[in-house]
């Protein structure tokens, strides 16, 4: 496709946008080298990461960088008419040779340094050869990071002949791109298969012009062309929401393409992952205020590109074999089979089989543990910290007919507390018993996850959440807290349906409480704290900031926080608790735990669920402020610039304002939290400054 224009909706976006600064879009790939006439004016820098080390950059690799580079950000006078010239472009060079490239730990790092600039979309030029689909933790909670921060990574799907899966493209989160021919078929080496389904596309992936190393421009194929073109399509369509007044949301503008995309239907339809892409139908919806079915009726499907008469439906072999991207590990197949899906087709790897992150300890789930129905919904594994209530349930009618047979011929009634005492003295008793169960999380009465102890710690694990069952049916405890791993496996229960496994590894956090409960203690807390400290050190020896906020006569307001040292201590912490406080904490609190919807597997989720189960920052923000005269206004939640190296750090800002005096300006507090791991953390101190009401 020597111009990309003949792909129906281009044309028009080109003459809605040419990108915006604001957009910034990282490219990992080689070294390229953008002294070339095309990125004459581009926006555009080059930073070889420091992993690299002293290994020497491969002519192929930059030669790939170059080019792919182009697609994007190329200028017209350079020869190459870029998608999203006008956008700030960063190619950061981590595969500079095939030894870099394998380096699945290298594809994390870039990932993370690439979100560390700020960058809304990400642009994988290489891909991870895999026959499992697993990534190891260090990428799948980049890969997480990434979407967490509603940043988009969009993927080559690989040029391996579907005769393996390819990461990161293979991530559910991620956008992977497959290889459309001229005349509308798949690339016969582009890779397909059930692993990319619901969050793959296809583009023109044939002859696609870019930058060639040492001037001049040359056509290319693979996915690796195909992919750029969809990033450079993203980031347009990014840049044109944003000049129309919207938000930098490249999440959506990656969903809408996705919900717009063309059937597939040219020669061997059946190796596409996902629809044809429609920059057409996504202008609409985006742009013009369509929904998808309008768009759909709008611009019909017949509109899909007609090669040209000379297109030849598949590339001509080389002697040297197929002219594929220098990353691609595909073989060279000069007479490929007819049915190139039945002759490569993978089988799907058994969802059931432990990773090697989970096989120390899977054995420790119950038996009754049920595949992954490899749902296109289903996220990558991650971590969750849920808050709601417990509950049980049996996997089938032939383990609750034992258990009413072994407990006296009566199913025990879980509302009623007498029954449930009943149901736990026999697991005292027959502690093996407790895995027969099904544990589950139910939040605001949705049933959302099997709880499944594992590892060492197991067996206290479940006496944990018999004892948190026993409180709740007692009113002794109305919340509890369960933080774990979501395994990407479900758990089939007596009913038919099937719940996402919880493993939990151990016992922090596994709490139960009243929210009423958790602010009387953690404002008594703060004030033992604040009067505890010495009071004789003057205010020279506080930390050196410069003043934020409004305050009270004689306060302390050139610290930031406590717990530190005498001097940093806030003087309205060691004034008494009252009962409104106490009770606007509480309020605060429920609201939390009891928010609808929930998404404990996010990280703003996650820190926003710690920070209130935590309770002691949260009480000494209650405790300044209101002491103060503020009344809480709101909170939220924003990734925090103080983010540790290797991190995933999430700010908590609760908002307070004078509800007297409205020319008065709000106070807000951070709350640093770390959710990288299934147990968070908080870092650092409680900051506050004012801001304009």
């Amino acid at each position: 496709m020597p111009d990309l224009d003949d792909l129906p909706g281009i044309a028009q976006l080109r003459q809605r946008t040419s990108g915006d600064p604001r957009v910034l879009v990282v490219v990992l790939d080689g070294l390229a080298d953008i002294g070339h006439e095309a990125y004459h004016g581009a926006q555009v820098t080059v930073e070889r990461m420091p992993w690299t080390g002293d290994l020497e950059p491969e002519e192929a690799s930059s030669t790939h960088a170059t080019h792919i580079g182009s697609v994007i950000f190329g200028q017209s006078a350079g020869g190459v008419d870029g998608l999203a010239p006008a956008c700030r472009g960063l190619l950061m060079a981590t595969g500079v040779s095939a030894e870099a490239v394998m380096a699945p730990t290298n594809l994390a790092r870039a990932i993370e340094a690439a979100l560390s600039r700020g960058a809304q979309i990400i642009h994988c030029a290489f891909c991870l050869p895999s026959q499992t689909a697993q990534a190891d933790d260090l990428l799948a909670g980049a890969v997480r990071k990434a979407e967490a921060m509603g940043a988009v990574i969009v993927s080559v799907a690989g040029n391996n002949y579907g005769e393996n899966w390819c990461l990161p493209a293979v991530l559910p989160t991620v956008l992977a791109v497959g290889a459309l021919a001229d005349d509308g078929s798949p690339m016969r080496f582009t890779n397909f298969g059930s692993k990319f389904d619901g969050h793959a596309i296809m583009g023109p992936g044939q002859r696609v012009n870019g930058a060639q190393l040492g001037g001049g421009t040359k056509l290319e194929d693979g996915t690796s062309l195909a992919a750029p073109v969809l990033t450079g399509i993203i980031s347009a369509l990014t840049s044109a929401v944003l000049q129309a007044g919207g938000a930098i949301e490249p999440q959506r503008v990656r969903d809408v393409l996705m919900q717009t995309a063309r059937p597939c239907t040219g020669p061997g339809a059946d190796r596409c992952i996902g629809g044809v892409v429609a920059v057409d139908r996504a202008i609409g919806v985006l742009l013009d205020g369509m929904t998808v079915e309008q768009a759909q009726q709008a611009y019909p499907d017949d509109l899909a590109v007609q090669a040209p008469e000379r297109t030849p439906a598949t590339l001509p072999m080389h002697p040297g074999g197929p002219d594929l991207p220098p990353h691609s590990p595909a073989r060279h197949r000069p007479h490929g089979p007819e049915d190139l899906r039945a002759a490569y087709r993978m089988p799907d790897a058994d969802p059931s089989d432990a990773s090697p992150a989970d096989a120390s300890t899977s054995e420790a789930g119950p038996s009754n543990a049920s595949p992954s129905d490899a749902s296109p919904a289903l996220r990558l594994p991650s971590h969750a910290f849920a808050i709601g209530q417990l509950d049980i349930d049996y996997p089938d009618d032939t383990v609750r007919q034992s258990f009413i047979e072994a407990m006296g011929g009566r199913e025990p009634d879980l509302g009623q507390a007498e029954d449930v005492q009943a149901l736990i003295a026999y697991l005292d008793a027959n502690p093996g018993e407790a895995r027969r169960l099904v544990w589950l999380l139910e939040i605001n009465g949705e049933r959302r996850y099997a709880v499944v102890p594992a590892g060492a710690f197991a067996a206290q694990a479940h006496d944990m959440m018999a004892a948190l069952l026993l409180g709740l049916a007692r009113g002794e405890v109305s919340v509890v807290s369960i933080p774990g791993r979501v395994t990407g496996r479900t758990i089939a229960i007596r009913d038919g349906s099937s719940i996402p496994e919880l493993r939990v590894l151990s016992l922090r956090s596994v709490f139960g409480w009243h929210p009423q409960q958790v602010a009387r203690d953690s404002l008594a807390a703060v004030h033992r704290d604040a009067l505890a400290r010495p009071t004789d050190v003057s205010q020279s020896s506080s930390i050196g900031a410069s003043s934020i906020g409004a305050s009270g006569a004689g306060d302390q307001e050139s610290v930031f926080g406590v717990g530190t040292g005498p001097g940093d201590a806030w003087p309205r912490l060691e004034r008494e608790v009252t009962t409104e406080i106490e009770s606007a904490m509480g309020d605060y609190l429920s609201s939390v735990y009891f928010r609808a919807p929930q998404a404990p597997e996010l990280g703003r989720e996650r820190a926003l669920g710690y920070a209130a189960v935590n309770g002691y920052q949260v009480a000494t923000a209650f405790l300044d402020a209101m002491h103060d005269g503020l009344q809480f206004a709101a909170a939220r939640v924003e990734f925090s610039p103080f983010a540790r190296v290797s991190g995933e750090c999430w700010d908590v800002i609760l908002r307070f304002t004078d509800p007297q005096r409205t020319t008065r300006s709000a106070r807000e507090y951070r709350i640093c939290v770390d959710v990288i791991d299934a147990q968070p953390v908080t870092v650092g101190r409680v900051l506050r400054w004012s801001v304009p009401r």
